[in-house]
């Protein structure tokens, strides 16, 4: 099923308007969509007590790029309790570009809300100063309108630029203002200078591509080993579905 006949391309899915904007931008960089296998590709369940039922979809969608991207995947996730956007790029290895990372997040009572261009090297090895300063002068400019969530971790935080932008949002009418303007503003201004990057960088040399194999494994494994969306899809697709 195309990503386009379901339900996270109708208004009344939260994210869909990003979404859109994603796929319409990639598009534009000639990347070709990848196959998702039929199990991951369109899922249907219900979840809750016999009384309560309710339903929950979830699609993964993805593209590659023969030269820049190695995979870029969306999934969305959408129900009565919990609408989510999780996407990524994996740029190619030959590259030194970072990751490019959303998680929007609605649960019951809050919307969690992350955006970066995440490091694969540390900072000062994958990020000049001018990168730097436009990452965080769009920082900046988001945080005056949304809150910025507590302190991360630690061994959470080495795994995010000075950039990202980090909220929790109550859910409240308030809140959909900011995500319907400000959000949607900060992420496509941050989704347009990851792709110019990505597209305009030169071959790194041998040695940092070898670097940046073990950064991505790395970051690709710590989101595997503590993903915190697992008790999420636990509880409305099955343990099996991890």
């Amino acid at each position: 099923m195309l990503i386009q006949e379901t339900i996270f391309y109708r208004p009344d899915w939260k994210w869909h308007t990003f979404l859109k904007y994603l796929i319409n931008s990639l598009s534009k960089y000639n990347c070709l969509e990848k196959i998702i296998p039929s199990e991951y590709s369109y899922k249907d369940s219900t979840y809750g007590s016999k009384k309560s039922k309710k339903n929950v979809h979830l699609s993964t969608w993805g593209v590659i790029h023969k030269k820049r991207i190695q995979f870029a995947r969306a999934v969305c996730i959408s129900s009565p309790n919990y609408s989510v956007l999780n996407f990524l790029i994996i740029p190619n290895t030959i590259y030194n570009v970072p990751f490019f990372g959303v998680d929007f997040v609605s649960l019951p009572n809050s919307h969690l809300l992350v955006l970066d261009f995440q490091p694969s090297l540390k900072i000062e090895n994958q990020y000049n100063d001018k990168l730097l300063e436009k990452l965080i002068k769009l920082k900046t400019r988001c945080h005056l309108s949304l809150p910025l969530a507590e302190r991360m971790s630690a061994d959470v935080a080495k795994f995010f630029s000075p950039g990202v932008i980090w909220s929790k949002l109550p859910k409240e009418k308030r809140s959909d203002f900011l995500i319907a303007n400000q959000l949607y503003t900060s992420f496509k201004e941050y989704l347009t200078l990851y792709l110019e990057i990505l597209f305009e960088s030169k071959e790194a040399n041998m040695d940092l591509q070898k670097e940046l194999i073990n950064g991505q494994n790395n970051y690709l494994n710590f989101r595997r080993d503590n993903d915190p969306a697992r008790p999420m899809l636990s509880s409305l697709f099955g343990k099996e579905f991890n």
